[in-house]
């Protein structure tokens, strides 16, 4: 049991860290092949890890009032930093008013913060339909229905809060939530095949996105799953034993990272005179990632040892 943890906390250490990238290189073909699978690969394994974890087991009041809180807490400090980053970046563009709207209205100030909320009405709709469902077949067959239901709700509906998103992504997390014995069972060549999919997929983007949005979705849901496969893969076993250290270190910090890595880049751009993120030089792009791993290492430590509640964790 406690290898299963611990290679999903080196996957979940690896997408945090291709995030992270992401977010420093926000263009070219590097960008383009991390956002070919890595939100994707993050629902399919929050999906393994409610499984492995029998949350939705519990009574259903229970498991909402532990979301509620192992969510709210984060959702209310990262929403916070979303400002101050803001601020940061651009100056004071809004009165209080306005940055209270953009919250109350899902048009986060933190951008990254849709995944939480996502991930939080997901895991709640799933722990409700296996409640009152009961049967997988059924529960997958409803989310295949409202994931293609995205295509003819009206256009108004789909944007309140995160709807849209939420319907994109539940059929991925109940990928990782009901099939996830074999996840975990991965074989060196088949995730070379997968990795070769996931370049196909960012290779002929544009032609796939010119055959038209349903296809493109389509593209997109293979390459996450593919590329889940690819990292589920490389966090079990074949990565030194170094740097499979460093990523479940990463994996277990998870919402820190992903809280705190905005606004420790955008201290790091706003030294550097960086101001564009979609052309950050390589050179300059390598030191302030190193610079933010370097700061992410004291803030980790901080919030563990002083501040856990931050995390939605009791302090030990």
């Amino acid at each position: 049991m406690k290898e299963r943890l611990d290679y999903m906390d080196r996957a979940r250490g690896i997408l945090i860290i291709l995030m992270v990238i992401g977010h420093i290189w926000q263009s070219g073909f590097i960008f383009d092949t991390i956002y070919a699978f890595h939100m994707p690969a993050f629902f399919v394994i929050s999906g393994m890890l409610m499984q492995h974890t029998r949350a939705s087991e519990k009574p259903f009041g229970q498991l909402l009032k532990g979301k509620i809180l192992s969510y709210g807490i984060p959702f209310l400090w990262i929403e916070l930093l979303g400002v101050l980053t803001d601020i940061l970046r651009h100056g004071v563009t809004l009165n209080v008013k306005g940055y209270l709207f953009n919250t109350l209205t899902f048009n986060f100030n933190d951008p990254n913060l849709w995944f939480l909320a996502d991930l939080f009405l997901i895991e709640i709709l799933v722990a409700g339909m296996v409640k009152l469902v009961k049967k997988p077949a059924v529960i997958c067959g409803i989310a295949a229905v409202l994931f293609f239901a995205r295509y003819v709700l009206p256009t108004q509906l789909l944007y309140v809060g995160t709807v849209s998103s939420v319907l994109k992504y539940l059929p991925l997390f109940l990928a990782g939530f009901y099939g996830h014995m074999y996840w975990k069972k991965v074989h060196a060549f088949v995730a070379v095949l997968c990795g070769g999919v996931v370049l196909g997929c960012v290779l002929l983007g544009s032609q796939i996105q010119a055959a038209g949005i349903f296809w493109d979705h389509l593209a997109y849901m293979l390459s996450g799953c593919c590329g889940t496969y690819v990292v589920l893969c490389m966090s079990q076993g074949i990565m030194p034993s170094a740097l499979n250290r460093v990523m479940a270190y990463a994996g277990k910090n998870t919402i820190i990272i992903y809280g705190t890595h905005h606004i420790c880049y955008a201290v790091l751009a706003l030294l550097l005179g960086v101001t564009n993120f979609a052309d950050t030089p390589l050179g300059v792009g390598m030191i302030i990632l190193a610079g933010v791993m370097m700061l992410e290492i004291p803030t980790i430590y901080i919030i563990n040892r002083w501040l856990p509640f931050l995390t939605g964790k009791r302090r030990k």
